[in-house]
């Protein structure tokens, strides 16, 4: 059974010094006893003792307020004193007629305060039957009502100070503990502000690329250093309406890998989409209109990249629990979703600038000095994530006889329909350049050279199976050569991968035309 009340933890003022005080001013009493009181002649011996066991307790209860002792224990000590001392003050000071009963009532608050209720209770009637003891021996018939209205008086005052006492403890426990929940909650909304500041500050070094794949590059890297997402990827949506990993972070690594998601796991991308309005949901290993990154991923928020009302993208996060994401993490994730769509927008609208000064004006491709800086940035990146690189060079056959004969106009009009087929026969993410005359490039990232020979064969294909027309409406037929190479089978540097794709187009011509070639 527990004896003293949990008093360690209070807003309440501590009492101990005031207690003190209070104990002193008794010691002043006792000592005006001993020195200028008649008493001290008959009972001398008896006020030696008590004054002087009163001055070593003093001394222990000023220690234990100093912390060199338990403060519980010294309280307790003073009430089983007082239980001893008070009585013998009462019998030699008059009995009936002595004041030192009223001591009683600060030994009664003192077991109140900070004994259990049960053993202040027993500590009052301990008091009670000290009090009768002590003045037992005084008691005339006419002092009986007295005796019985200071006994009552002393449960009614401790039945006050228990009852006031556990109203005002209730009523601080409600208070602190409504302070803890406020200092929580201050914390978590510090923690939060200061997640903002990162990912708001973070969000300005996205507004100032005016790349995509370096814009893909930091928003990945913002949503692994400063959120923490277990499972993430970024993802788009092609002209096609197909839709496409662009990025995504599963099984702890980063994949730049482009792949497309299949079609029966897109209905609940399409559907934010749509509504251009984020999701959350607590668990979706039920469902079959999505499937996450990780097998074990069970929550997830879907939240789309919206600048000036234009889907730019989606940014997915997963974690393995269920029910794990709350409103906060989708309301930072919507605003990193936020300004990612403006930084995607802004190098978007970087890259159509640029194109005006890049393109070239007859075929409206990439002009050789875009080219090289892409190949450049291109093979950089393949370099760093591991990833393919394929180069393909192609080179219409006879096409100076074909100006000869049919006039410059006629090839320029071939020159014009040959990069409409080209443009057909690439990616939307493939660079495609007039590298200079009759001949062409295109940039093929994350292409390894088998996909590379395909994509090759089907622009040899489909050239030599088009009518092309003069300027006078005259059918011709025009075949081109190929050459191809590929990082990292056969080329080490941007520089390295265009000569030896310029000597697999030289082969193709050399051993008849018309031809795919690679080294």
């Amino acid at each position: 059974m527990k004896l003293f009340l949990d008093r360690n933890k209070t807003l309440l003022p501590r009492v101990d010094k005031i207690y003190l005080i209070a104990r002193g001013m008794i010691l002043l009493s006792i000592s005006w006893l001993l020195f200028f009181s008649s008493l001290v002649d008959t009972y001398d011996m008896i006020f030696q003792i008590v004054f002087g066991t009163y001055v070593a307790h003093l001394i222990l209860f000023y220690l234990s307020t100093e912390n060199k002792f338990d403060i519980k224990l010294a309280y307790f000590s003073t009430i089983i004193y007082d239980l001893v001392l008070i009585p013998l003050l009462i019998m030699y000071t008059g009995g009936i007629h002595s004041s030192y009963f009223l001591l009683f009532f600060l030994t009664v608050s003192v077991a109140a305060y900070v004994l259990a209720n049960f053993f202040s209770f027993l500590v009052l009637v301990v008091v009670t039957a000290g009090y009768i003891l002590s003045v037992f021996n005084s008691i005339q018939l006419n002092d009986m009502f007295n005796v019985a209205l200071n006994t009552g008086f002393f449960w009614v005052y401790y039945l006050a100070i228990v009852y006031a006492s556990e109203f005002m403890h209730k009523s601080e426990k409600r208070l602190l503990k409504l302070l803890d929940t406020l200092n929580l909650r201050t914390s978590e909304l510090e923690k939060y502000q200061a997640h903002l500041e990162m990912i708001y500050e973070n969000s300005r070094v996205l507004a100032s690329i005016l790349d995509t794949d370096s814009v893909v590059s930091e928003l990945m890297n913002l949503l692994g250093r400063l959120m923490h997402f277990e499972g993430y990827s970024v993802v788009f949506k092609d002209a096609n309406n197909n839709y496409y990993y662009r990025a995504r972070f599963h099984n702890k690594q980063n994949n730049f890998q482009i792949e497309k998601i299949p079609l029966h796991a897109v209905d609940l991308l399409d559907k934010v989409a749509m509504q251009i309005n984020a999701v959350m949901i607590k668990n979706v290993s039920n469902r079959d209109d999505y499937v996450p990154l990780n097998a074990n991923s069970h929550s997830v928020m879907i939240v789309p990249m919206v600048a000036h009302d234009e889907l730019r993208g989606i940014i997915i996060a997963e974690a393995s629990k269920a029910d794990y994401f709350k409103d906060k993490d989708l309301q930072m994730l919507t605003a990193v979703a936020r300004s990612a769509a403006l930084a995607l927008e802004n190098a978007e609208l970087h890259k159509q600038t640029e194109e005006l000064t890049v393109t070239d004006a007859l075929t409206s491709t990439y002009n050789y000095r875009y080219f090289a800086q892409k190949l450049e940035e291109e093979k950089r990146r393949a370099s760093r994530y591991n990833l393919a690189l394929s180069l393909i060079m192609v080179d219409i056959d006879f096409f100076k006889k074909l100006n000869d004969t049919y006039g410059h106009e006629s090839g320029n009009r071939v020159l014009a329909a040959l990069s409409e087929i080209i443009k057909e026969c690439v990616r939307d993410v493939d660079i495609f350049a007039r590298y200079g005359g009759e001949e062409f490039a295109i940039i093929l990232p994350q292409t390894p050279l088998k996909d590379a020979l395909v994509i090759g064969e089907r622009i040899r294909t489909k050239v030599s199976e088009f009518e092309f027309k003069s300027n006078k409406d005259e059918i011709l037929k025009v075949t081109v050569s190929v050459g191809i190479s590929s990082y990292p089978e056969n080329g080490r540097s941007h520089e390295e991968l265009i000569s030896l794709a310029d000597q697999a187009l030289y082969r193709a011509k050399d051993e008849g035309r018309n031809l795919v070639c690679t080294n």
